[in-house]
């Protein structure tokens, strides 16, 4: 393979509230989704990749999201799903959602 993509379930993300990134097939085989859908998975920022992904970079600053459906179209890409909680930190709402969350969760010493 060559990526291996950490992906999210969107309803147990704490403070997420887009349109989710990825479907899992019956096997676990990711596939990206397409406009107008909503996947029930989002990508949570960590990848393993190869770097033979890399060989035919489309130059020195591009989305990642290019080479991870390049890997999807080779039948190489796969993911992890992770089963923890985990927190979008990417707009002021969602920080304070996860703020609100972390506090809550705090031991009096």
């Amino acid at each position: 393979m060559d990526a291996v993509l950490l992906l999210q379930r969107t309803v147990t993300a704490v403070g997420y509230e887009g349109s989710g990134d990825y479907f899992l097939d019956v096997r676990g085989n990711p596939r990206r989704r397409r406009e107008r859908e909503v996947a029930p998975y989002l990508f949570a920022g960590i990848q393993l990749l190869h770097r033979r992904l890399f060989d035919r970079a489309p130059g020195r600053v591009f989305s990642l999201v290019r080479l991870f459906d390049r890997a999807e179209a080779a039948g190489r890409l796969r993911a992890i799903v992770h089963d923890g909680e985990w927190y979008h930190v990417g707009t002021p709402e969602g920080l304070a959602m996860t703020r609100e969350r972390l506090s809550s969760h705090r031991v009096a010493r």
